[in-house]
């Protein structure tokens, strides 16, 4: 009965928690914006010869938008579309290789998972969550609830949240089948374990100098067109486009306060600063509908703001904090009070169900020292000792009827229909509580704030029409116009909540025209197309390519001045530290790792030259990505026992093997699949 009545109890909260349940699963969280399709049946994409349909996908949809309403939660609705889809067709690519495979989960086992003595996590607290003991009882009151006298309008949800949950286990479980498959068939083999456990065995302790390559001049070192293009055509599989991309410039202007809103707003709260001071609470400023006045009681431990705690505990009753200016937002602090208070209690409750002589009855017995167990032989009363209720923002009310209750139980809620009856046992020690009012006014722009930027943006992309103008004369009008690479699957453009919308008409415009103004919450965007890419490789014209490719082709003329400039020209490091205006400095290095202490990521040929090299022997200088280095290995540190079996399966299987595969089993199958995806056709 406990447990039925904590499901009653909770039916108010039923949705939000179902919302939370759900989203513990591994298929992970999804929300969305609530937009909704006009159409039938068409794809939204494709995975291999499995369509999506967008009804399907909206379905979808809807449902994680109510969890996210549910959830008070805000996001871009683009972001979640994106997420949504991904998911989808990641699921499928998984239930294809599934399939194809044989992998089943019996119904037992799906028994055993949801129901069972030791159900998964995730169930188990979604039956406490609900009130129920075990996910077994939960199941039974869900599907029968009858039996326990639940109406069946109130498990209607829950028992939908269960049969969904139950489908995300079985495809969950089915996941954990693959991962063990694949565990299973992927092991080392003597000669991985030997290379792996080579690779980390040796610690060498090195002595280097460095001379980076920032400290010559760029002018001095500029790459040519070929060479740039030689180094491009080395390092070209890095640029690959599997989709359409389109190369653009976007300008976008915060709509924020001016200097105009912000002196105003100075003037106006500097006057509610005044009156504050000049009578006692806040009845004064209520009528100010820009103001948000929050009145509240609070202990020192409860204020996290340590400025607003440091004044609030040393001020009088009456006294106001000067305005503080933070992001927009002025706040004031005024203190209407001091009082000592019993701030929290520890409760004897007993829920009784059921008319007024039963409830005199219990609570007879009660007062006469009954026991709780023995009470509670009777179905219908319910109760817990020893909860403690906190009071400091509880309604007066039933903190007045539990400080002034009496010493033994009395009714904190009573009706014709049931009632609960409480003991104060202990009462913690007094203390000291503030009764603050904080005031917050948010400075927003005003209308001729927002027509001044939208005519001046206006103006600009009026006589700058062409991509080319826009971004060279941005600078010139006071814009900054960024550089953007923009796929369809793209939901945002620079993160910019809101700017799907952007993206779209990228791929609806033709190369060199210029946007209209989007009007966004909090920002304007137009954006100009520069160049539509085809899939396939990037090429030197764009941005993203050129400027590493410059950097690269440049450091690699610096480095050849560097090494026939130092080579052979010193017999020890502080040699080649004097010629470098150096220092020597210390640091480890093992094969196999990727980052070096001191000296950064990604310096592959310094880590095999150092792994290379004898104890002692003088190396370079070397060829490094952000400079060139000389070395000597002052110190090596071997672990001298062999791997086990057991050490190099792990650490392969983490490196190369299953777990390897399975971080990226998706990009493996996508690869291997022809996937479509047509969400910029709807959005």
């Amino acid at each position: 009965m406990a447990a039925l009545e904590k499901i009653r109890s909770k039916a108010v909260f039923l949705t939000v928690i179902i919302g939370v349940a759900l989203l513990a699963f591994i298929l992970g969280d999804f929300l969305t914006s609530g937009r909704t399709f006009f159409g039938d049946g068409n794809t939204i994409a494709k995975v291999g010869d499995e369509k999506i349909d967008a009804i399907v996908f909206q379905r979808r949809y809807e449902k994680m938008s109510a969890q996210l309403q549910e959830r008070g939660q805000s996001v871009d609705g683009a972001v979640i579309q994106n997420q949504v889809l991904n998911q989808m067709m990641s699921e499928i690519l998984l239930d294809q290789e599934i399939e194809a495979l044989g992998i089943y989960v019996t119904d037992e086992e799906l028994t055993a998972a949801m129901t069972g003595k030791n159900a998964r996590p995730q169930i188990m607290q979604f039956a406490r969550q609900m009130g129920a003991e075990t996910p077994d009882q939960l199941h039974d009151m869900l599907f029968n609830p009858a039996k326990y006298g639940i109406p069946e309008e109130q498990v209607l949800k829950a028992r939908e949240a269960w049969i969904d949950m139950e489908k995300d286990m079985e495809r969950s479980m089915k996941y954990e089948k693959l991962q063990t498959l694949i565990t299973g068939t992927l092991q080392a083999n003597d000669l991985d374990r030997k290379e792996l456990w080579e690779e980390n065995a040796t610690i060498n302790t090195i002595n280097y100098v460095k001379q980076d390559y920032a400290t010559l001049n760029d002018k001095d070192y500029e790459p040519t067109d070929a060479e740039i293009k030689k180094v491009y055509d080395e390092n070209k599989a890095q640029f690959k486009l599997d989709d359409e991309m389109r190369q653009a410039h976007i300008i976008a202007v915060d709509i924020a306060p001016s200097t105009v809103d912000l002196n105003n707003a100075k003037d106006m709260i500097d006057s509610t600063y005044a009156a504050l001071l000049t009578a006692p609470g806040v009845d004064m400023i209520r009528n100010n509908s820009d103001l948000i006045i929050n009145e509240m009681n609070v202990r020192a431990s409860d204020i996290r703001d340590t400025e607003v705690k440091n004044f609030v505990t040393a001020a009088e009753v009456g006294a106001v904090s000067t305005p503080k200016f933070a992001s927009n937002v002025y706040s004031i602090v005024k203190v209407n009070g001091k009082k000592m208070e019993v701030d929290s209690v520890k409760l004897d409750v007993m829920m009784v169900q059921g008319d007024k002589k039963l409830q005199d009855s219990i609570k007879a017995q009660l007062n006469a020292g009954v026991a709780f167990a023995e009470i509670q032989k009777n179905k219908a009363a319910q109760g817990q000792e020893g909860v403690w209720q906190v009071l400091l923002q509880s309604p007066d009310s039933i903190k007045s009827k539990i400080l002034n209750g009496g010493e033994g139980f009395f009714a904190l809620q009573q009706s014709e229909q049931g009632a609960y009856f409480c003991k104060v046992v202990e009462k913690k020690a007094p203390k000291m509580v503030y009764e603050i009012a904080n005031i917050s006014y948010t400075v927003y722009p005003s209308t001729k704030t927002i027509e001044d930027l939208t005519t001046n943006l206006q103006n600009f992309i009026n006589t700058n029409n062409t991509a080319e103008l826009f971004a060279a004369n941005a600078a010139k009008a006071g814009y900054n116009a960024l550089p953007v690479n923009v796929t369809a699957q793209d939901p945002q453009i620079n993160n910019i909540e809101g700017s799907r919308k952007n993206v779209k008409w990228l791929f609806d415009a033709s190369e060199g025209s210029v946007s209209p103004i989007e009007k966004l919450s909090d920002k304007m965007v137009t954006v100009a197309l520069d160049k539509i890419n085809e899939a396939g490789y990037l090429g030197l014209d764009n941005d993203m390519v050129k400027v590493p490719m410059t950097l690269k082709a440049r450091n690699d003329k610096k480095a050849a001045a560097l090494i026939e400039k130092y080579q052979g020209k010193a017999k020890d490091l502080n040699g080649y530290a004097a010629l470098m205006n150096a220092k020597v400095d210390t640091t480890q290095v093992t094969f196999g790792q990727m980052f070096i202490a001191k000296i950064g990521v990604g310096e592959s040929n310094l880590t095999a030259r150092v792994a290379t090299a004898k104890q002692g022997e003088l190396v370079g200088p070397v060829k490094g990505n952000n400079g060139v280095y000389v070395f000597q290995v002052v110190k090596q540190d071997r672990t001298e026992r062999t791997a086990t079996p057991e050490e190099g399966n792990r650490q392969f299987a983490m490196q190369r093997g299953s777990n390897a595969v399975m971080n990226h089993a998706l990009d493996i199958l996508r690869k291997a699949t022809t996937v479509e995806n047509k969400m910029i056709k709807f959005f």
